[in-house]
């Protein structure tokens, strides 16, 4: 938000700065014109193309990916889903398509979006589609978005280009995440990518919303000093050892059956694999990107410890944690029709989930406030913010695409990243937080923090169980991490070795 301000302030100043010396009688109107074009006027959104680049109406199909039939996961032409209207259509969706129609405009080009709807991911349809379509070079799209698992998978088999060959396309771009982008580019080379061309991306970012009522009733913040848990944020105070103590803090057992549940007064609501997100907030990783190949990397001490504390925590009777795990057989959207409603009745202090269930809070008559996941200790160097494998999508090319073809989708992605960059994000920013925007711009600041170092796990890409055995520490034993991590590792340890010797052979 406040980069936002001060772009605003900064064109202003020099617009004022034209018209002071455009007026100066001296005959040189024309040149202070001239000179007031900023780099970014001469260019398509901030991207420089080639003045006379222009394909005369040449067509381009892109493959994505969904689970469900809703326009909201259209993520280059909505206009191509027969649910899409400009009526009722949200703005993210209208602003998307806007985003696809400048690029057209601009390149001379017509795009096409299929979906593919699947809820498999391992070796599900979309996977089968890219992979039959690069065996057979049969493909008639020139690039694809999806999700980071089943890219990952594509990944080691060699049938996606490494995206720092793929003529015109520039990861070093603002548009690009380079935290994610650079933890999942193996031995120098980025088969798969995240930036700014549609939203789901985002949507799979966790965060943590805290119920205001709550927070400012008990006074968490000033029990440590501090003025607001934003202030905390910024101060490098917001760990997770705070974030334990302050959901102890107000836990009550209103129905008195000596079990956190719906109905009482909690801490923190999430899912089985929170512990994970725990350890990701920490800046520690079960799969490392190491010397150029991925490397087993969890077990340390300060990973234990982070596990550790995190078990102390969630296994406590006293914790007020509740986990929508609990509730799959009560609910098929157990994080919408059983937590939800308890922290919009004001009986949920912190609510840890992905972005996209933002949109299930929004019209709470309380307000609530938006943070990173915290650190694990203020020594850390930053907020890390996790991304879901399984939601999050991401752009690739497949090695069926080559010559000329090759070139043109370069443009295409980096024109349609350029454009989604200042006239997509903004909208997303504001829908997202628009119950807020009129009264809590630090929610805007915080959003800022959680996209700025979004990061993801290549034990959960490469579908290795020693994921599963870590997540799985929420509810296992204390002190059993060694002899859970003991027992796979050398299972583990022999996929990332065949792993590694696709990749080499790439």
């Amino acid at each position: 938000m406040a980069k936002r301000v001060f772009s605003v302030f900064l064109a202003l100043s020099l617009f004022a700065l034209c018209l002071l010396t455009g007026c100066n009688g001296d005959g040189d109107e024309s040149q202070a014109s001239s000179q007031a074009v900023s780099e970014e006027d001469k260019t398509f959104y901030g991207l420089a193309l080639p003045e006379e680049l222009y394909f005369d109406g040449r067509e381009i199909t892109v493959l994505t990916t969904s689970t469900a039939q809703s326009p909201g996961n259209y993520q280059i032409q909505p206009n191509d889903n027969d649910m899409y209207s400009a009526e009722t259509a949200t703005s993210v969706t209208s602003a998307a398509a806007e985003c696809t129609r400048l690029v057209e405009q601009r390149l001379g080009i017509t795009v096409h979006e299929e979906v593919v709807y699947t809820w498999s991911r391992y070796g599900g349809d979309m996977y089968k589609r890219i992979h039959q379509d690069a065996m057979s070079y049969t493909g008639d799209y020139l690039f694809a978005m999806p999700c980071s698992i089943e890219a990952g998978m594509l990944s080691i088999e060699g049938l996606l280009h490494d995206l720092h060959k793929v003529p015109n396309i520039d990861l070093s771009r603002e548009w690009w995440c380079q935290a994610f982008n650079d933890g999942v580019t193996v031995d120098g080379k980025c088969y798969f990518a995240i930036g700014d061309i549609g939203t789901v991306s985002k949507e799979a970012t966790f965060f943590v919303a805290f119920n205001k009522k709550m927070a400012e009733s008990n006074g968490l913040a000033e029990k440590y000093g501090y003025s607001s848990l934003y202030e905390m944020v910024d101060k490098k105070a917001w760990t997770q050892d705070v974030m334990y103590e302050m959901a102890k803090s107000v836990y009550q057992d209103l129905n008195e059956n000596n079990i956190c549940d719906a109905g009482d007064v909690n801490g923190i609501a999430g899912q089985d694999g929170a512990i994970y997100n725990m350890l990701t907030s920490a800046g520690e990783k079960i799969i490392s990107v190491e010397d150029g190949y991925p490397k087993l990397t969890i077990y340390n001490e300060r990973a234990i410890n982070i596990i550790g504390d995190a078990q102390d925590y969630f296994q406590d009777p006293q914790s007020g944690f509740i986990s929508a795990n609990d509730y799959f057989d009560q609910s098929n959207v157990p994080v919408a029709d059983v937590i939800v409603p308890e922290f919009k009745a004001d009986r949920l202090l912190f609510f840890m989930d992905a972005i996209m269930n933002l949109n299930n809070i929004r019209d709470m008559e309380s307000d609530f406030g938006v943070l990173p996941s915290p650190m694990y200790d203020s020594d850390q160097d930053g907020y890390v913010s996790q991304i879901g494998c399984w939601s999050t999508n991401c752009i690739v090319v497949p090695t069926f695409v080559t010559g000329e073809d090759l070139e043109f989708v370069g443009y295409v992605i980096e024109a349609l990243s350029a454009v989604s960059n200042k006239k997509l994000n903004p909208v997303y920013y504001e829908q997202t937080l628009q119950y807020q925007i009129s009264r809590d711009d630090d929610s805007m600041r915080m959003l800022d923090i959680i996209f700025d170092n979004r990061t993801c796990e290549l034990a959960e890409i490469y579908n290795l169980d020693i994921y599963s055995t870590v997540c799985g520490m929420l509810k296992a034993k204390p002190d059993t991490f060694a002899s859970a991590y003991e027992a796979i590792e050398g299972k583990t340890q022999a996929r990332l070795d065949e792993i590694i010797e696709s990749y080499k052979g790439n």
